[in-house]
């Protein structure tokens, strides 16, 4: 179907695959925000957790976003939460859809590497009729675009109040989540009646329920380190906003480091990393803590440094991944060349020409591998 010049203009000024630019370059912030090189704008960055010991087992990390989200059904501040939830028909799949039951955003805590698409549950909104305000829980690209769009005169933004979002590494391929399922030995998803990526703990075990009554595991640093990271998006490895700068409030795994600094990966209490990063979401962060759903301790915001190791690498080397994939004659997104600039301060020269040489390798391999079907 043929789209309108006004919807042609609508996908170019939101759509993250075109557009990279609305990312934070330090000291170029509105009055009472800090902007950081490396982390973006905020207002306040916290430890936290969800004061409910339920949301906090359940959650990925601390259960921060489930625990707000459900505050903000709660205390009246929305009518519904745009939440994505497995789904039931295809269970290392997802769907997404806006709620005001609160067992139902619980259903929907902890992370789900995997193909989602949240945004398409506003349609459903708009045909609706509905006008009750909206939160929506969203990957940084779909905040992002949402945000986008909203700036460029959809009407969805008369019902969007809050947008919440968290660090992401990229989003894995459904083929990956396939050989996730064979590595656990499942070769047919259609014998998988629940399965879960994280949670249940910190930071949780990949589980997948199977219909015989049999359950099969594998940790977090299984699932993801070993198989589902090699499946992300090629476009996700040029991503400039893995950690929600468009979003109110973000979060992420707070993670405890080794003697190194590396992160253990190690069960515990789930601990969140929150930050605010609108004025909205500083007033949204501070009523819930004073309602007591959600319990927070102050952090420099360079401990995020050691907590997010994988984030940092991946944005000092962004610029070269971008250079890369242009010299190889990939399409890539407009972004903020000042902002990677500075996300690369740091790397040396050496450092630069390493990571070159790797991805314009990997795209080579990759290349080939299309070329022969």
């Amino acid at each position: 179907m043929h789209q309108s010049p006004a919807d042609d203009a609508l996908v170019a000024a939101a759509c993250p695959g075109r557009n990279g630019r609305e990312v934070v370059v330090a000291g170029q912030g509105p009055a009472g925000a800090t902007d950081d090189y490396m982390w973006g704008r905020h207002h306040e960055v916290a430890t936290g957790y969800s004061t409910d010991a339920q949301v906090r087992q359940l959650g990925s990390s601390g259960g921060a976003l489930t625990g707000l989200a459900r505050w903000l059904i709660a205390s009246g501040r929305v009518e519904r939460v745009l939440v994505t939830t497995y789904d039931p028909a295809y269970a290392i799949g997802t769907r997404s859809g806006a709620t005001s039951e609160a067992t139902v955003i619980l259903d929907g805590a902890g992370s789900k590497y995997c193909p989602a698409a949240p945004l398409v549950a506003l349609s459903d909104l708009r045909a609706e009729g509905d006008t009750g305000r909206v939160a929506v829980i969203g990957r940084p690209c779909d905040v992002a675009t949402l945000r986008r769009a909203i700036a460029a005169g959809d009407p969805v933004g008369a019902r969007v109040e809050v947008l919440l979002s968290f660090f992401c590494a990229g989003t894995p391929s459904d083929t990956g989540n396939r050989e996730l399922l064979r590595d656990l030995g499942v070769d047919d998803p259609a014998q998988v009646t629940r399965f879960r990526h994280r949670g249940n703990g910190w930071p949780g075990d990949t589980r997948a329920d199977l219909a015989d009554g049999d359950a099969r595991t594998c940790t977090y640093n299984e699932s993801w380190g070993k198989i589902l990271r090699r499946h992300v998006h090629s476009l996700c490895k040029i991503c400039p906003d893995g950690i929600g700068e468009q979003a109110d409030i973000v979060a992420a795994d707070a993670w405890y480091g080794d003697d190194d600094g590396y992160p253990t990966f190690t069960e515990a209490d789930g601990r969140s990393l929150i930050i605010a990063r609108t004025p909205l979401g500083q007033e949204l962060l501070n009523a819930a803590r004073t309602d007591g759903a959600i319990a927070t301790e102050p952090l420099d915001i360079r401990e995020i440094d050691q907590m997010q190791p994988g984030q940092i690498n991946r944005r000092r080397q962004l610029r070269i991944r971008i250079f890369a994939y242009r010299l190889m004659g990939h399409a890539v997104p407009e972004y903020n060349s000042a902002a990677l600039a500075g996300y690369q301060r740091d790397l040396s020269l050496k450092a630069r020409a390493r990571i070159l040489v790797a991805t314009l390798r990997r795209l080579i391999v990759l290349r080939r591998k299309a070329s022969k079907g």
